[in-house]
């Protein structure tokens, strides 16, 4: 789950006008989409001729992926393999896709991204309407599932088998970073130069801001991050004109038990809530990357999340830590507007 960045500058309402293209005048739009999916909020915006039919199909074809994605939508693909009781599963090459960059993060940060903590998710409630901190004997059963030596991944039959009976997957931490990819390069497809895809805080960008009347290339796209301290302001504004924003933290999803608050984010290394890191903002080309590099640095903490940011070429990133210390990668200081 994500935290919900404003879009500063994008257009309220489908916005239609005329421009003279050559000797041709031709009517180029920019259009938005507004539309509720992955128990999210979504907005897309785009600018060109068929920009409004281009975005309905975008929203169909990120609706289509949802239900191949989800491990909590009955008859999809990652539903079926937590069903299949250790048979191999075809699947589609997204499911593929997916989890051969789900195993390099999880290699790269040591294990802290694993999407083999489905059981454990659903142990604390998460998924579930029934959210409470598990006894020691059902979470010690639960984390007998986690760890990517149990997914085998066969990209040429298209299989994926659980080895581990205890395993179950949950994407959730790189799902929606790779739909909003999928869409924007669907809309690129199409011709379409100038767009936004935002799904609940996991944005990504193609061709500077929208202006006044025409897209502006030339400027960037403002992404404001949402202060966790303070949810209705925000704490800093990311420019980017190509490429992915995207801010994952602990106060969107969890719950109060016994005065603790326990955050949906779960350390695969011990089957708890991560704690430590209140926000962390990745910003990246693709989408399904800061998904889950956002996912594995607040499982790591302060230093040694900032060491993956820094090691990961083209990676950039700000932590925000519970005692309200921000830190902000070096190639991420000349385009971040801290606002406190």
């Amino acid at each position: 789950m994500t935290l919900k960045p404003v879009m500063l500058g994008i257009v309220a309402v489908i916005v239609v006008f005329g421009v003279v293209i050559g000797q041709d005048y031709a009517v180029i739009r920019t259009a938005q989409e507004d539309v509720l999916l992955m128990d999210t909020f979504v907005r897309l915006v785009a600018e060109g001729r068929e920009a409004e039919s281009v975005l309905v199909q975008a929203v169909a074809e990120m609706s289509r992926l949802e239900s191949l994605l989800s491990a909590h939508i009955p008859g999809s693909d990652v539903w079926r393999i937590n069903e299949s009781q250790g048979e191999p599963v075809v699947v589609s090459p997204e499911i593929i896709d997916v989890l051969e960059l789900a195993t390099l993060v999880y290699d790269k940060s040591d294990g802290t991204f694993d999407v083999t903590v489905g059981a454990v998710m659903r142990t604390w409630g998460f998924g579930t309407d029934t959210l409470a901190v598990p006894s020691a004997e059902a979470l010690a059963e639960a984390m007998r599932g986690v760890g990517f030596d149990s997914v085998a991944i066969d990209s040429d039959t298209r299989t994926v088998q659980l080895t581990n009976p205890y395993t179950r997957l949950d994407l959730g931490g790189i799902a929606k970073g790779y739909i909003v990819d999928r869409a924007l390069e669907f809309i690129r497809s199409q011709g379409i130069k100038h767009a936004i895809v935002d799904a609940g805080g996991d944005v990504r960008v193609m061709g500077g801001r929208p202006g006044k009347y025409l897209w502006d290339k030339s400027r960037p796209a403002r992404v404001g991050v949402q202060d966790p301290f303070s949810p209705e302001g925000l704490i800093a504004i990311v420019e980017v004109s190509e490429g992915s924003v995207l801010t994952s933290g602990d106060y969107e999803r969890f719950f109060v038990q016994d005065e603790v608050r326990y955050t949906h984010i779960i350390d695969p290394r011990t089957g708890y809530p991560a704690r430590g890191i209140t926000s962390a903002t990745i910003v990246t080309e693709e989408a399904a990357l800061a998904d889950a590099i956002a996912t594995a640095v607040m499982v790591l903490g302060r230093d040694e999340g900032m060491k993956l940011i820094n090691s990961w070429a083209g990676v950039e990133g700000m932590l925000i830590t519970e005692d309200e210390e921000i830190l902000i990668s070096n190639g991420l200081k000349n385009t971040i507007q801290v606002l406190r």
